[in-house]
């Protein structure tokens, strides 16, 4: 090139790039106003997270505000016993929060009074939303709610005790006879884990809606039962329908392993000592009574969703669905993880690094082999779980039933119950 013109040119290319940068600034900055001016006025909501849990969203909650310092977040603590209550009761007199974290279960009577907002007509961009929580916050078709965060079970260990974790259900029986005490909370719902590991027909746990006619197989539940109720006979395999009391005695540091509700483990940690807690997934590869071996564990899932109210204007909830949006983006999913050390990421795009987050990645990889049940066989789930799944839980466990025959009742009273719900009953849970 010539001595002129490269000097020209060289010149030039000095000039543009910082002319370019200041372009983008200027359309930065432009966005950001912009978007500092849409998101204004006063959002209330209430949760129930205490501990760790509370202190990371809160954490959130002022980032957000400081990005948008035209919007004023006030947040309220109920507990989780009381909290959907006591917004069904505020929301009757035209009050109560503009949005709401609860449990996926306690959406269906909020839902049945109309109290809060379907989303469908916000064309919202759901796509980073993991599908089975997605499962669990939509009800015929209807979106009632966004997912927040999920919980599950795992497995909790002591480190000065197992060197390596057991993986399987084999292993489990031979950490049990080597005098290794296993404690497994003892009911129908925290024993569910199991079925999965049973089920002879093909892994159904990706589809969108898992009801409890995919959870309850009864020769899955029934194979699961004989293996329980074979496991129990050694006194190092302790069944106890008493949680607080194998927690407490966990974190005392007399098991060697728990299965633990992921929830629970922060709480877990400082009381037992970092030093001293592992975590793994539940174990899978079931033993000689399966039909199809070496399948993992399958925990139920449980979604904790973001609910709107229905007596927020449309600009409030807008501002609501911004800051949601916000709350389930990867960057606050993955601080929610690895700050609580309990939730996990809802947020199909978070990843975790085991090597920085052991205890997190598990929890994650935990999560993408658990069942969920839909929103939609939310009823027939608790009805076949508080008035029969314990009955022949219990009767089995007890020596007075067999597991088949159990199994084969509880089929059949899942049945009963499924073609018990009439089409009134469907169209109180949002049908057109």
């Amino acid at each position: 090139m010539h001595k002129g013109y490269s000097a020209i040119f060289l010149s030039v290319m000095k000039i543009v790039p910082a002319f370019v940068i200041s372009l983008l600034f200027a359309g930065c900055s432009s966005v950001i106003l912009e978007a500092n001016e849409k998101v204004q006025g006063r959002l209330l909501i209430w949760h129930s997270f205490e501990g760790k849990e509370a202190q990371t969203l809160n954490s959130i909650l002022a980032q957000y505000q400081e990005l948008y310092p035209r919007i004023k977040i006030v947040d309220e603590f109920f507990p989780e016993e009381t909290i959907t209550d006591q917004f069904r009761l505020q929301a009757r007199s035209g009050l109560g929060p503009d949005l709401m974290i609860s449990s996926f279960e306690e959406l269906i009577p909020l839902i049945q009074e109309d109290i809060i907002e379907p989303l469908n007509e916000y064309n919202l961009d759901l796509s980073s939303y993991l599908p089975r929580p997605m499962s669990q916050v939509t009800l015929n078709d209807n979106l009632y709610g966004l997912p927040f965060v999920l919980t599950t079970q795992a497995l909790c260990y002591n480190k000065t005790q197992v060197e390596q974790p057991l993986q399987t259900l084999p292993e489990m029986i031979v950490g049990a006879e080597s005098k290794l005490q296993i404690a497994v909370p003892s009911n129908f719902l925290d024993t569910l884990w199991g079925v999965e590991i049973f089920r002879a027909e093909p892994d159904n746990r990706k589809l969108d809606n898992i009801g409890v006619d995919n959870i309850f197989e009864p020769k899955a539940w029934g194979n699961w039962l004989a293996w329980l109720r074979h496991a129990n006979k050694n006194p190092n395999f302790i069944l106890s329908s008493d949680t607080s009391t194998l927690k407490q005695i966990f974190t005392e540091g007399q098991f060697a392993y728990y299965i633990c509700d992921t929830d629970d483990i922060s709480d877990i940690k400082a009381i037992l000592g970092a030093d001293k807690l592992g975590v793994t997934t539940l174990p899978g590869a079931a033993n000689q009574f399966a039909e199809v071996k070496h399948k993992p564990a399958g925990p139920t899932l449980y979604t904790k969703a973001i609910v709107f109210n229905r007596i927020s204007s449309n600009a409030t909830t807008k501002s609501a669905l911004q800051l949601a949006s916000f709350l389930t983006n990867v960057e606050q999913q993955t601080k929610l993880a690895v700050e609580t050390e309990s939730l996990i990421p809802a947020n199909s795009e978070v990843q975790l690094d085991k090597r920085l987050s052991p205890i997190q990645a598990v929890l994650l990889a935990q999560s993408k082999t658990a069942v969920a049940v839909s929103l939609k066989f939310v009823y027939e789930f608790e009805d076949a779980d508080e008035i029969h799944g314990d009955l022949y839980y219990n009767l089995v466990m007890a020596g007075e039933m067999a597991p088949m025959e159990a199994a084969e009742k509880f089929g059949q009273k899942i049945q009963e119950i499924k073609e018990s719900l009439t089409q009134k009953d469907a169209m109180s849970l949002g049908e057109e």
